[in-house]
């Protein structure tokens, strides 16, 4: 499989962390420690691949431990007499095509030469292998005009479901309807989803609702009803320029709260890009691009390897301050 890149807003993150807005990352921010002497902040991502390459900037920082299935590999050098961004600071090659946790973790050291034990990370590069724990036979992707790709220049290849297909080597159809309302995509569950006996149905939920929580319950048991045997994986709006942040956070809140009524995982989308505008080019109002489409399809990853692999994430995605 092709080399793909997970974001640092798509990583788990353990202690001190805040989202550094930069022009020069790669999605328009990096996440950075605090500068103190400690080390009880970490960076995690799990799933199955066989290499792995870490990204960041370098400079006024700290040393970095390197950590891989919970041993420690190496010990990475973040300073530098100048700044310089997106630097490949680590590789690991050669891996057993298995599943593995990478973990990036403050030492609360530093070369001689710098005055801050910081640590940041822009994203991973990694080579996904099929996850042998994940044996579905058909995924669904469904939702409304941000899951039909709408700001996506290389459709349908840039889609989050054609890159969840190569993430786990399992066929993924994209049923995206534009302008559609949660009550109308459930409207079509028979005649377009249930037909296909969906192994997985994934749901991008709440952008076209200004209250989405009965008509969310209402699809939840629809899906519950025709496709019995389909595991649900719900995802809340990813953030956008349209809306007002209150109507934004209670499209995010009702998708998610019809989510717990219902006993469905849901991801907090919302919270995981919220304020990000570079995510919303070149249109800059609603439709993720193709950056975004990327965002979406690691957050649908990881909660997929979670729920197979039985492991618990260490801190679930928030808003972070300084977006």
């Amino acid at each position: 499989m092709p080399e793909m890149r997970v974001e640092n807003i798509a990583l788990d993150y353990e202690g001190e962390w805040n989202s550094i807005p930069s022009a020069d990352a790669s999605i328009g921010s990096r996440h950075e420690t605090n500068d103190a002497a400690d080390h009880d902040a970490a960076a995690r991502w799990s799933g199955a691949f066989r290499s792995a390459k870490v990204f960041a900037s370098t400079g006024d920082y700290g040393l970095a431990e390197i950590w891989l299935d919970g041993k420690r590999l190496q010990v990475i050098d973040l300073y530098s007499s100048s700044e310089r961004h997106g630097v490949l600071v680590c590789t690991i090659d050669n891996l057993e095509a298995e599943f593995h946790t990478l973990e990036i973790r403050k030492s609360g050291r530093k070369n001689k030469c710098s005055s801050s034990c910081r640590l940041n990370l822009d994203y991973l590069e990694l080579d996904f292998v099929k996850p042998s724990n994940v044996r579905y036979r058909q995924i669904v992707c469904i939702g409304d005009s941000i899951t039909f790709g709408a700001n996506v220049e290389d459709r349908p290849l840039g889609l989050y479901g054609r890159r969840l297909q190569s993430m786990l080597a399992v066929p993924v159809s994209v049923h995206g309807l534009s302008g559609a309302s949660i009550h109308t995509v459930t409207g079509v569950l028979d005649a377009v989803v249930a037909p296909r006996n969906p192994d997985l149905v994934l749901w991008l939920a709440g952008m076209n609702d200004e209250r989405p929580y009965a008509a969310m319950v209402q699809g939840i048991e629809r899906i519950m009803e025709l496709m019995p045997g389909a595991e649900l994986i719900v995802s809340n709006i990813p953030y956008n320029s349209h809306y007002s942040e209150e109507q934004n956070q209670r499209k995010a809140e009702e998708v998610a709260q019809a989510c717990r009524r219902m006993s469905v995982p849901c991801i907090d989308l919302y919270g995981m890009t919220s304020g990000n505008i570079r995510l919303l080019l070149p249109e800059n109002t609603v439709h993720p691009n193709s950056e975004g489409h990327g965002v979406i399809s690691s957050a649908f990853y990881r909660e997929i390897i979670r729920r197979k692999y039985s492991f618990e994430s260490p801190a679930e995605p928030r808003p972070h301050s300084g977006r």
